[in-house]
Parts: structure tokens; C-alpha cells; sequence
């Protein structure tokens, strides 16, 4: 019997390389079934996973349509997870939807920071100073300093929205993050970005961090290119 999380990593890449169009029937649940070699109450509870993500559509009495285009930005996170690569278009528009949140987000965080969230950002500064001197990975500490600042706006959907694009990077900060002067240099920005937000200089906080984005990203699209 298969696991409902090793099925939906079975389904996901199946549906996707079919290549259906939005609200295009897909195979049936019996039909899936039999390919994928489980049962039907497994294949329903996968198929649930799906729905839930907004990624299919099940019709009573017609069967199975696919929905991408209204798929939930959750289900990008899980085909990062599944290793299912973006689009260069979605990496982008990605990349972009991250940006215009994190540019407001710093805005309110300078208005809005409490000492806690003030205290909870030197100690990740803190962490990273300490992997840097002992050759520690800085992937997590980078999401944990970028959504410690949007934690910091007191919007609990923000956060969860941000959280989400880093999730779905997890492998590429790993990557990234190998380079020590990266490192280095990404500590150094996150550092001139707090002390904007301590100071609460909304003006200068959205200036640094759009130049940190922009660097960033900047590898990111010189790499797929290449």
C-alpha cells in the first residue's frame, strides 16, 4: 500500500508532463489506479491533496479536470519540493512577487518592530557570525533573518505568504550559500538592512534590501541563462 505523500509525488509530475490544459479531463481514478498500482481509496486521498492545492477539480458523476491555473501558491511550494523545476517565467514572476512583498513588508516592520523581533534578528546575526567562523551553512539563517523581518510587520498572513517562496528555495540558498564570500557579503547587507530597520528609516531599509534582492537575484538569472 502506498503512502498518500508517495502517491501525490508520483501524480504531480504525471499530471504536469501530460501537458493538460486547464480544465482538460484528466485519467480517472481508476484508471490512475492501475497505473500507479494502488487503490482506489489511496488514489482518492492523493487526488484530495490535489484538489486542496486547487490543482485538479473532481466533478461528480464526470471526473477529474485539471486547474493549474488557479493552483494555490502552496503547490508551487510542493513542486519545489518534489524537484519539479519552474518555468523560467515562474522563477521570475516569482522572484518578483517576493520582491514586491519584501519591499512593503520592511516599510511596515520599520513602523511597526517590537524589542522582541529586534532581539530575535541580532541573535540570527549572531548565528551567522558564528557560522561564518566555523564554516556552519547560512541557508536556513538567511530565511530565518528575511522573515524575521517580515515577522517583525506583526502580519501573520504576510509571513506566511514570504515563507512560502523560501521554502520553495531551500535547494538554491543551499547552492548559493556555498561561496563563503557570499556569505560574507550577504552578512554584510543583512547587517547595514537591520540597523536601517532598527532606526526605523523606512527610505533606506526598502533601499538596501532592494539592491540585496537585486544582486541576488541577478546570479540567479545569469546562472539559468548560462
Amino acid at each position: 500500500m502506498k503512502e498518500p505523500h508517495a502517491l501525490v509525488a508520483e501524480l504531480v509530475p504525471f499530471l504536469l508532463a501530460r501537458g493538460y490544459a486547464p480544465g482538460e479531463r484528466a485519467p480517472s481514478e481508476r484508471e490512475l489506479a492501475e497505473r500507479f498500482g494502488a487503490g482506489r481509496p489511496q488514489v482518492r486521498e492523493a487526488l484530495s491533496v490535489l484538489e486542496t492545492l486547487r490543482l485538479i477539480e473532481r466533478r461528480p458523476k464526470s471526473g477529474i479536470y485539471m486547474t493549474t491555473e488557479s493552483a494555490s501558491i502552496e503547490a508551487l511550494a510542493l513542486f519545489a519540493e518534489l524537484g519539479i523545476p519552474l518555468s523560467r517565467d515562474e522563477i521570475d514572476q516569482t522572484a518578483e512577487v517576493r520582491r514586491i512583498q519584501e519591499l512593503e513588508a520592511i516599510r511596515l516592520a520599520c513602523r511597526r518592530h517590537r524589542e522582541e523581533d529586534i532581539d530575535a534578528l541580532r541573535r540570527c546575526l549572531d548565528e551567522w557570525d558564528h557560522a561564518l567562523a566555523t564554516g556552519g551553512p547560512v541557508g536556513e539563517l538567511d530565511r530565518e533573518f528575511h522573515c524575521g523581518i517580515v515577522r517583525a510587520t506583526q502580519n501573520a498572513v504576510l509571513l506566511r505568504l514570504v515563507n512560502i517562496f523560501y521554502l520553495m528555495t531551500v535547494r538554491q540558498r543551499e547552492y548559493y550559500f556555498r561561496d563563503r564570500d557570499r556569505c560574507r557579503t550577504s552578512d554584510a547587507q543583512h547587517r547595514r538592512i537591520f540597523e536601517a530597520v532598527l532606526d526605523r528609516d523606512e527610505d533606506r531599509a526598502a533601499e538596501l534590501l532592494g539592491a540585496h534582492l537585486v544582486s541576488a537575484g541577478s546570479y540567479w538569472h545569469e546562472l539559468i541563462a548560462d
